[in-house]
């Protein structure tokens, strides 16, 4: 879903976190473990809910939880955890 205010500031609110290797999809997932990831645009993810990690084909491999993230200059970046 994106929402546009009237200056054009476009916000996407995300509950799959769909990554490809260059955005941060880990090569290996490990239960426990933090990663960092890097999307283009702006971008919301819910905070310590589980949601679903798909790679670029949109196959869903996990379950994640989304630690935090952080927009500016273009882009979203954060760090999510495999549960």
């Amino acid at each position: 879903m994106f929402i546009e205010n009237k200056m054009g500031f476009k916000t996407e609110f995300n509950w799959v976190l769909k990554l490809k290797p260059e955005n941060g999809f880990p090569i290996d997932l490990i239960v426990g473990k933090d990663y960092e990831f890097i999307k283009n645009e702006y971008r919301v993810y819910p905070i310590d809910i589980a949601i679903d990690l798909a790679d670029k084909d949109w196959n869903v491999v996990a379950k994640v939880v989304v630690v935090k993230f952080c927009c500016g200059t273009g882009q979203t970046t954060g760090v999510f955890r495999v549960v």
